[in-house]
Formats: structure tokens, C-alpha cells, sequence
């Protein structure tokens, strides 16, 4: 499970922001790389007052104690009746010390279903409805009908499928069907089948229950033809088969038939020869990745230079963070967002590539056009003397100091 990312906002630098020079929350969640209702948190938190656009005097908290507490209406249905915001009910709420609900406590009522019980016994005991047909009219899940029938206690019925004798021994024992093709031919689950079988007394052949659900023949012979002289690969012989590639890799891996991934391969041009991506295409596929690193959820290691780096900012007590995304054009390597400086370690072979040289320009561009300062250091000079890399961004924190007050 991710943690949550804590953010850390000092009390006189928030103050300086907000009272002394005037920005707004969002402004300040941009400083800060948050969102505003972190900052609102924050202002809170600080006991900070808030400045108010406009007065409503007409919120007033009798008036939300009887809305939000009483009649336990959510924000957006508040909102709507005074024709204002959501996040301005909910600044209401904090001025007047009324205790906010959980996201848990706030959807529980949200969706609940509403089924009148007589309606519900309507359709299942007068019209003999069933449970799915209930479920599509009222738009939930057959287990809610299923629920709500037991609480008004109407027995449930219970589907009998007609699977004759005769028949289910002549597949099973004449026609040598598994469990698995009978339970398709009536259309029911192969537990139903089994239970049948069970009930009918018809011995059932247990090596066929170990088989599993497909037992597919495929000769050696054949195999090692298709595979070792036509030279065909895995994903080609599972048509030719009609299996998954599991199966044809399990009989391979058996036969001591795979070759490694390079050998199978060879001489086969690449998938994407002669293709390329648009330039929308492209744009797509970076912002979806900036969208992964920021998650969490896209694995990366940080390389040599990286962790360099990251000691010798621990060792200055500066604070940062990692992996940040600006503006969907990139993910910077260490942010320090007091003082909007984006820290960037760059591979020596890789940042020296043309295409990367021109994109990691366009990125600078931007990123100094909206105030960030940024450093790039190369993988040479990190080695070289990475104190002397850190000096250079602290001799810059200096003279920021010397031009902002800081509260």
C-alpha cells in the first residue's frame, strides 16, 4: 500500500505567503507542489485566519448543523441550495467548529439503494420475477435483492435445472464428455454436473477430474518439426493448436525443446521496423509514464549518481523530494520546493544524445519561464565532486535568502 506523501509547510513562510504578500491557496499549492485543500488544511491547522472573497451572510451555523448534521445531506447538495461551491460549505464548516465526515461515513448513504419492500415482493412472489430481472430494474447487483429479500423474510427460490439420467449417462459414460462439455450442453456450472453424478451414482473417472478443463493432444514429433526445423515461435504453434502459450512452453520446457529469446528471434525483423510513433502518439505515452513515476506504481531503481546526490543533500540538511512531475513535461529527480530548485542527475552517454539534448532544453525552457530554478549536473561532475555540485545550489539558496524575507 502507497503512504501518504506528508508534506512539510512552515508556519512563518505560509504566513509570509498568505497575510504579508497576499496569494491565494492556489498560488501557494503551486509553491509547494500540493493541492489547495492542503494549504486550507494548513491555514487551519496554523490558526491562520482566511480571507473571505465574498461574505455569505446567509450560511449561517444553525442553518448547517440542520442540513449537514441532522439531515446528514452531503456537500454538493448543500452547495446547490445556497448556489455556491462545495469547498465553500466546507470552509463554512471549519469556521464554525462543525466536525467534517469521513469519505467512509459520507458514501455510505450515497449509494444506497432504495427498494420499497412491497414492490420488491410485487415482483418476486406475484409476478415471478427473477432475482437478475429485480436487479436490472432497480440498477444494482443481484446480491442486493438477494439481501433485501431475506430481510423481509421471502424464502428464496432456487433454480432447478432438468438434467435427466439417462441422458447425463449416456454423455458421460457413452459419449466420454468431460463434466466440463456437459456442464456447456445444459448450460449450468460443472459443480451442478458433479453433483448430479454424485446423486445419480454414476462413478466418476478421477483421473479425468485431474486432467483439468482441456486436455489437448500434441505429439512430440509435431512439435519439435514445427518448432526446432520450421523454426516457428510459441505464439505462432498456439493458433496452429488453438491452446495458450502456457501449454505449448509447459510441453517444450518437457521435451527439453526451448530456445532462448534471442535464438528464437533471429533473423525475424523487429515488429516495429519502418513504423514510428506520432507525435501525438508520443506525447501520450510520455505524459502516461511522468503519470506511473509519480504513482509509484512504475518500479525504478536510482542509479549510483542519484544516490550520490541524495546523501550529500541528507548530509546539508536540505529538504526535498523525489521524483517530482512538473507540468506533464517531466519528472525531475529531486525538488526542493522552498525555494523552487529542480535538481537534475544526467547520464553522460544518454543526456548527450541529440533528440535528449534538444528535449531536456525545451524542458529548462519552460520550467524557468514559470520560476523554477534549475540545475542540471552531469554524471562526470557528480563523481568528480559531488560537494562541489551541492555548494553550487546552496551558494543559490544564499542569495534567494538575502532577497526573500522569510517571515
Amino acid at each position: 500500500m502507497a503512504r501518504h506523501r506528508i508534506i512539510k509547510i512552515p508556519k512563518d513562510r505560509l504566513r509570509y505567503l498568505y497575510v504579508v504578500k497576499k496569494l491565494s491557496p492556489i498560488q501557494i499549492a503551486k509553491e509547494f507542489n500540493c493541492s489547495k485543500r492542503t494549504i486550507f488544511s494548513r491555514l487551519y491547522g496554523y490558526n491562520i485566519p482566511i480571507r473571505y472573497k465574498i461574505k455569505r451572510a446567509d450560511i449561517t451555523k444553525d442553518k448547517l448543523k440542520e442540513l449537514y448534521v441532522n439531515r446528514k445531506l452531503s456537500l454538493d447538495k448543500i452547495a446547490k441550495m445556497f448556489n455556491c461551491s462545495k469547498s465553500t460549505i466546507w470552509t463554512k464548516l471549519r469556521q464554525f467548529n462543525i466536525e467534517v465526515r469521513t469519505r467512509s461515513e459520507a458514501s455510505k448513504k450515497k449509494y444506497k439503494v432504495k427498494i420499497p419492500k412491497e414492490l420488491l415482493k410485487c415482483f418476486y412472489l406475484n409476478k415471478k420475477l427473477d432475482t437478475k430481472e429485480i436487479a436490472r430494474k432497480f440498477n444494482c447487483s443481484r446480491a442486493t435483492i438477494v439481501r433485501r429479500l431475506r430481510r423481509c423474510d421471502v424464502s428464496i427460490r432456487r433454480i432447478r435445472i432438468d438434467i435427466p439420467r439417462n441422458r447425463l449417462e449416456y454423455l458421460y459414460r457413452s459419449k466420454k464428455m468431460t463434466i466440463y462439455q456437459i456442464a456447456r450442453e445444459f448450460n449450468c456450472s460443472e459443480v451442478t454436473i458433479l453433483n448430479r453424478l454424485n446423486q445419480y451414482n454414476i462413478p466418476i473417472w478421477r483421473n479425468e477430474l485431474r486432467k483439468g478443463k482441456y486436455k489437448i493432444q500434441i505429439s512430440k514429433d509435431k512439435l519439435k518439426d514445427l518448432y526446432v526445423n520450421k523454426k516457428l515461435t510459441i505464439s505462432e504453434i498456439v493458433k496452429i493448436f488453438n491452446c495458450s502459450p502456457g501449454t505449448v512452453y509447459k510441453r517444450l520446457r518437457k521435451d527439453d525443446l526451448v530456445r532462448s529469446v534471442s535464438e528464437a528471434l533471429k533473423g525475424r525483423p523487429s515488429v516495429m521496423k519502418g513504423k514510428h510513433h506520432t507525435s501525438e502518439t508520443k506525447k501520450k505515452l510520455r505524459k502516461a509514464t511522468i503519470e506511473q513515476l509519480a504513482s509509484g506504481k512504475m518500479k525504478r531503481k536510482d542509479t549510483f549518481i542519484e544516490l550520490e546526490m541524495e546523501r550529500e543533500l541528507k548530509r546539508n540538511n536540505i529538504y526535498y523530494q523525489k521524483q517530482v512531475p512538473l507540468y506533464n513535461i517531466t519528472v525531475v529527480d529531486f525538488y526542493l520546493p522552498r525555494y523552487k530548485i529542480v535538481i537534475y542527475t544526467d547520464g553522460d552517454y544518454w543526456h548527450n544524445l541529440p533528440k535528449v539534448k534538444k528535449r531536456d532544453e525545451q524542458q529548462n525552457k519552460i520550467l524557468k519561464q514559470n520560476g523554477y530554478k534549475v540545475f542540471r549536473f552531469w554524471e562526470h561532475e557528480i563523481n568528480k565532486s559531488t560537494k562541489g555540485c551541492i555548494n553550487e545550489i546552496l551558494e543559490n539558496i544564499r542569495i534567494r535568502n538575502r532577497l526573500i524575507p522569510m517571515g
